[in-house]
């Protein structure tokens, strides 16, 4: 299988050269949004908890000018209300850390469930394209994540899990239809047909 996809592969990358000690200091400059956000999402999949985007303040330009990211244990709409956070100060694109908090107030994820974590999951360009080609010769979604778990080594190596994959492909079929190209999907049925003969459409 080929390699992910610019944002995919920039987190792996991220995730997989963060220092086993690694910990957020006052003052820590990120070049932009992205460096910061997998940071955070890259120091988190190491603990074992989720992250989330969560309160902006901007200026009178509209531009973004503090971001904070949070546990997903974070609020008083979940279970925890976990204090657990990390703002930053945004000027001209870069991100510097303002303020943090990394205690938690509940377990962290073991080991074996982190590929389970929402903020690591991410479906790449390329396994998109491969869903969409099995899709259109009549292959359902959960034999093209079979496939796909299959090319990775296990399910745990994918990136995504099987109701990610599912989202993915209705969300596909109604682009199709809001589209407004019947005769693709039009298509699209006759080549499941041609595969699959108890296969109908009207």
């Amino acid at each position: 299988m080929r390699e992910r996809e610019p944002e995919t592969s920039h987190l792996a990358h991220v995730t997989r050269d963060l220092e086993k000690d690694f910990e957020f200091t006052i003052g820590m400059i990120f070049a932009s949004e992205l460096e910061a956000y997998h940071k955070y999402v890259a120091y988190a999949i190491g603990k074992g908890f989720g992250v989330r985007k969560s309160k902006t303040r901007k200026n009178d330009k509209g531009e973004i000018t503090r971001w904070i990211f949070v546990c997903n244990c974070a609020g008083p709409e979940v279970r925890y209300g976990c204090p657990a956070f990390i703002k930053f100060k945004i000027e001209n694109g870069v991100h510097k850390v303002m303020d943090y908090v990394l205690e938690h107030n509940h377990e962290f994820i073991p080991k074996h469930q982190k590929h389970l974590i929402r903020c690591r999951r991410m479906i790449s360009n390329t396994c998109k394209g491969v869903l969409v080609d099995m899709a259109k010769v009549g292959i359902g979604g959960t034999m093209a994540y079979k496939f796909l778990a299959n090319e990775a080594e296990g399910s745990e190596n994918l990136g995504f899990i099987l109701r990610d994959c599912q989202n993915f492909l209705q969300s596909e079929r109604s682009n199709l239809i809001e589209g407004g190209d019947c005769q693709k999907l039009l298509n699209h049925f006759h080549c499941m047909q041609m595969q699959n003969p108890m296969f109908f459409y009207a």
